[in-house]
């Protein structure tokens, strides 16, 4: 890889506008480099959830989480599109660390850098890309870029 050049672009989304930057940053790069791109969400299920919650909860918990970011995926798509650049997304199911998700999928697909929002969504549902972001930056073994 040639410095300031990547062949592997992994962006991580919430939904919030920060992450939904996160993407076109990466779709920008993906062009200019002429490089591979996914973009995943997460999708946390605290074990609380597991624990607490009927079956019927969880399984309208997980289809109402998917439908939605379905919808960011559907946006983003056609972004990349219009500049011709063809993407992959990807949903990642976690129970634990958000931020361990996100740089296992990375490692796994042997990315050279992971892109995410610098703040999140907040609430129960939502992952919150701020304390997720340190984290990656902290423990992922390649390049982060953080959209602040």
């Amino acid at each position: 890889m040639q410095i300031g050049k990547f062949s592997k672009i992994l962006v991580a989304i919430d939904g919030s506008p920060k992450s939904m930057e996160a993407a076109d940053h990466g779709i920008v790069m993906a062009k200019k480099d002429n490089a591979k791109i996914v973009v995943i969400s997460v999708i946390h299920t605290p074990a609380s959830i597991l624990t607490y919650s009927t079956e019927k909860s969880f399984k309208e918990f997980l289809k109402k989480t998917r439908e939605e970011t379905e919808e960011w995926f559907s946006k983003i798509r056609k972004k990349a599109s219009e500049i011709g650049v063809e993407l992959k997304t990807d949903t990642v199911e976690e129970i634990y660390s958000i931020p361990g998700a996100i740089i296992k999928y990375a490692e796994q697909g042997k990315f050279d850098v992971i892109i995410v929002g610098g703040t999140g969504k907040s609430g129960f549902k939502k992952f919150l890309l701020g304390s997720v972001s340190g984290d990656v930056v902290r423990y992922a073994r390649c390049h982060v870029l953080v959209i602040k």
